[in-house]
């Protein structure tokens, strides 16, 4: 290979790559961290299957997703209620925003409990303050809340990066963590159900809809934009996986099950010492406001869409349901933010119920002909559709065994 030519591959790697590693940081919440904590404290590296499992099948769909964004002339709830009917839409729209409302709880949660943990006072009582932040930066300080969004996404990716530097300190039994994705009868179910859920978010794929319209995307940018997607994807479950091995290397020999943010900040002491709770703490706020508003808004859009006014991030009624979305993730961290740590493990697995329904509508449309022509699905994507549809639905029939009791 040339100079000139190596140069082109790295500069082609660094256009993928970067924006991926942008998107993790933004996607990583407090709720992705806590869940990944804790599964490793408290399982070990047996559960690492689950997540290479949730990145593959978020992959899929955010391609079915996209596709279906471009080839349609219209936005995705209207393609639905064309489609399959007006209450097909309305379900998936109310769905949608319910789904990103449990997100929006472990954001409230995680930055309450950040502040929490330094300034004192109640987590709810941060959380409401958040909340009244993020919605004035929405309504009326918009640009200012972009630069503020950067620095934040600066914050995460320090924190990611010290995540990875510890491995090299803490020294993982790199068989048993070989061993952790070969996939296993899980220990503890309901965690599993929250890893999955935060990281494959099928609201969050087929979002992918929209964003393509946003972007002005056709067919043409289709390749280039995936790859940056699946970068995307890729970045994040290894991240995950990170987190993950580093509780079980540190805190389950340790014997801590992870109650509190402080419980979490331990995994870092082999590399940082007594700096790893303040740089934990500082990451930890971070990824919960980075995420605030731009969660909040995808669960806007989709329930103004699947109601039939308004298609787009940027409209009043979008805002106005994203508004709603801040002050239910307030409300339950008030009314039960007495054992904050479970709240933000529960959070994650509250968003499996609902989902099953939209994965097996996105899954119809990217094999309808006559919208998606000869861009419908292969007979590949369809068998990990397939697959991905079954185990959602056994996740929420679980997950709805245990809020039964």
């Amino acid at each position: 290979m040339s100079e000139k030519s190596g140069q082109g591959f790295l500069k082609r790697m660094i256009s993928i790559v970067g924006p991926g590693l942008i998107t993790a940081a933004i996607v990583m919440g407090p709720g992705s961290i806590t869940v990944a904590s804790k599964l490793g404290a408290t399982t070990g590296y047996s559960s690492l299957w689950a997540v290479l499992i949730a990145a593959i099948m978020m992959a899929a769909f955010s391609k079915m997703s996209a596709v279906i964004g471009i080839m349609s002339e219209k936005s995705l709830l209207e393609t639905v209620k064309d489609k399959y009917g007006k209450p097909v839409s309305v379900i998936i729209g109310v769905g949608g925003f319910f789904i990103i409302a449990g997100f929006q709880t472990g954001n409230n949660i995680g930055a309450g409990l950040a502040c929490s943990t330094v300034f004192g006072g109640s987590v709810g009582m941060w959380a409401a303050i958040f909340t009244i932040v993020a919605m004035l930066f929405m309504w009326g300080f918009k640009d200012m809340y972009g630069y503020l969004e950067k620095l934040m996404t600066a914050l995460v990716f320090i924190m990611i990066i010290t995540f990875v530097g510890n491995i090299f300190f803490i020294k993982p039994e790199l068989g048993e963590v070989a061993k952790g994705f070969i996939p296993t009868r899980p220990k503890d179910l309901g965690l599993i159900i929250s890893i999955s859920g935060t990281s494959f978010s099928v609201a969050a794929a087929a979002f992918q809809a929209y964003s393509v319209k946003s972007k002005g995307w056709k067919l043409k940018d289709l390749n280039e934009g995936l790859k940056s997607s699946y970068a995307g994807t890729a970045i994040l479950a290894t991240i995950t996986v990170v987190i993950m091995i580093t509780a079980a290397t540190v805190l389950k020999p340790a014997g801590i099950e992870v109650n509190s943010a402080i419980d979490m900040a331990i995994q870092l002491e082999p590399f940082l010492g007594s700096f790893a709770k303040w740089l934990f703490l500082l990451g930890f706020w971070s990824a919960s406001f980075s995420s605030f508003i731009g969660n909040a808004m995808i669960g806007g859009t989709f329930l103004a869409d699947g109601l039939g006014i308004g298609t787009k991030m940027e409209s009043k009624w979008s805002k106005i349901f994203a508004s709603f979305v801040m002050i239910l993730g307030t409300a339950a961290a008030i009314i039960f933010g007495k054992n904050p740590i479970q709240l933000l493990v529960l959070a994650q697995g509250t968003t499996m119920l609902a989902v099953p329904l939209i994965a097996i509508v996105i899954m119809l449309l990217a094999n309808d002909k006559k919208l998606m022509q000869k861009h419908k699905n292969s007979v590949f994507l369809n068998i990990i559709g397939v697959i991905s549809i079954v185990w959602l639905l056994f996740l929420s029939y679980n997950q709805l065994k245990q809020f039964i009791g």
